[in-house]
């Protein structure tokens, strides 16, 4: 088959992602059609391989490696991408990143609402995967408010699903699902509402709570992390481009302040309100320095703060009562009205992930507990519960995130020089576990549940979400063939099969110093596949 291979040297280079695990799949595939894929699906079910579908690799979670095959989607459809600029939509392959969405869209005035991080490489496919969301998030919504419809290949064809709209019930999916799997999900659906988080995020786990709010199985598939079938094509929604921007940084004493800071600023309906940590801002501000980018001193964190409209007038007001009702709360409030000073403000937020990818002093950055999410009212409890867990072991930690949806990313900075550094990363693990759960929050905001979280699941939701999650996966793909180990745990622990430390699997010579570029120099838009661009 053209695009498949077990080579040890290229099967090497899918072993990771940018979360912390290592696993060596069997083989690869990298089709560009649906009949490529579906030749490849056919190729490792008559070998009894496990399949995991990969986009751009920069998930963190580990649901874009597996043991099996790992369909690489980065050349799939590539290209497709066509805008319908009266009905403001977008239609592409799954390969599109949301940087050559966003870029194709700004010629018609048009963008897409949610604005990860990686969005420069991140593809389309990844991102409904996960139901990734961004600093605007705040305002907008995940992915999953403007997807309106995907094209599923799954073990039994192709499944149409479009947003308010029935799909085939001859489809033999859509016969499991209305005769098996929604009976379950109506008997079970009393105790898992009673136990889901009440957070403005939530990516752990299908989303029966939108799929409660739609009723379309739409919304069960954005989300599911590939467990259900394979994305082939998507329809997105887009929306004007604001025509005025204007943003905030705000400089907060003590992370005591951040939950009063941001009920403050609610009423004057900003876009994004994202978190500096205290615990960054030390970590990088020799950096910043030597850039020659300006800091603020004394800060027990800082906020920046974004507003959009039509209405430049309507804009400025807002941004100038936001500062009124912050100035007693805040050390320092600065504002941004240009394009340049905005990005100058920002260059703190954006320094961050590039420095922590890179430290190389014994040192690593480990994406452990990096996606909680908890009612805005307890994040400055959240915050001061991750800091007495990592001091009480000796691990150096790091957060941001979105401090409008309680949204926090952390990063653990073990000492990999230690003979006990798993052990104190696990104690953290545990404690920060039982105590988002015990906060009413989830431990995965926006990343999905992927390997690392999937043996939490139960104890945050409860055994009957358990129980809907497995009809909802028999539903769709009744052989258990689509990322086992994924949302579902397979029972292995979350902390092994790292890419780290003296258990992790051994790399052909060359492609450890390779991979580890690709994460320090954050090149996940190339593709892994050997000779490709």
């Amino acid at each position: 088959m053209r695009q498949l291979t077990t080579d040890p040297g290229i099967r090497a280079r899918y072993a990771q992602a940018a979360g912390m695990h290592r696993i060596i799949p069997r083989a690869v595939a990298r089709p560009a059609t649906e009949a490529e894929l579906g030749d490849a699906l056919a190729w490792a079910a008559a070998r009894g391989m496990a399949v995991t579908p990969r986009g751009a690799g920069s998930a963190m979670d580990g649901g874009s490696v597996g043991a099996g095959l790992v369909v690489d989607l980065s050349g799939f459809g590539l290209g497709q991408l066509a805008i319908d600029v009266a009905q403001r939509t977008a239609r592409l392959a799954p390969s599109v990143s949301l940087g050559a969405l966003e870029a194709q869209a700004s010629h018609h005035q048009l963008r897409f609402g949610p604005d990860p991080s990686s969005a420069p490489w991140a593809s389309i496919g990844g991102v409904i995967g996960t139901n990734a969301a961004g600093p605007r998030s705040y305002a907008l919504g995940a992915v999953d408010r403007w997807v309106d419809a995907v094209r599923l290949l799954t073990g039994d064809g192709p499944l149409e699903l479009r947003r308010g709209v029935a799909p085939d019930p001859h489809h033999p999916v859509i016969h499991r699902w209305q005769t098996e799997a929604l009976p379950m999900l109506d008997a079970h659906a009393p105790s898992v509402r009673a136990r889901w988080p009440a957070t403005t995020k939530n990516t752990a786990g299908y989303g029966l709570h939108r799929y409660w709010a739609t009723g379309d199985l739409l919304d069960l598939v954005i989300g599911a992390e590939g467990t259900l079938g394979i994305v082939t094509e998507a329809t997105v929604r887009l929306e004007p481009t604001p025509a005025c921007c204007a943003s905030l940084r705000i400089v907060l004493p003590t992370r005591g302040a951040i939950s009063v800071a941001v009920a403050a600023l609610a009423p004057f309906d900003p876009v994004a309100i994202e978190l500096l940590d205290g615990s960054l801002l030390q970590l990088i501000a020799a950096h910043l320095d030597a850039q020659g980018i300006p800091m603020p001193g004394a800060h027990g964190a800082i906020l920046l703060v974004d507003f959009e409209g039509e209405d430049t007038a309507l804009v400025a007001e807002r941004l100038a009562g936001a500062t009124r009702r912050l100035g007693p709360l805040a050390l320092e409030v600065a504002t941004a009205l240009t394009p340049e000073a905005r990005k100058a403000l920002w260059a703190i937020r954006h320094a961050a992930s590039p420095l922590l990818a890179a430290i190389d002093d014994g040192r690593r950055s480990l994406q452990v507990i990096e996606d909680g999410c908890v009612p805005v009212a307890v994040l400055d409890r959240y915050l001061e519960g991750i800091q007495r867990s990592c001091d009480a072991v000796g691990v150096d930690v790091v957060m941001f995130g979105h401090a409008g949806d309680g949204h926090v990313h952390v990063n653990l900075l073990p000492d990999l020089g230690a003979a006990d550094w798993l052990a104190r990363v696990q104690r953290i693990f545990d404690e920060v576990t039982e105590l988002v759960i015990r906060l009413g929050g989830t431990p995965a905001g926006e990343h999905g549940a992927g390997r690392l979280r999937a043996g939490v699941l139960e104890a945050l939701l409860g055994p009957e979400a358990l129980e809907a999650f497995r009809a909802v996966k028999r539903a769709f793909d009744p052989d258990g063939r689509f990322n086992p180990g994924v949302i579902l745990s397979d029972g292995t622990a979350p902390l092994s099969r790292l890419k780290v430390g003296t258990e992790a699997a051994g790399l052909p010579p060359g492609v450890e110093q390779e991979l580890r570029e690709i994460e320090t120099q954050r090149r996940w838009g190339e593709a892994r596949w050997q000779g490709t661009g």
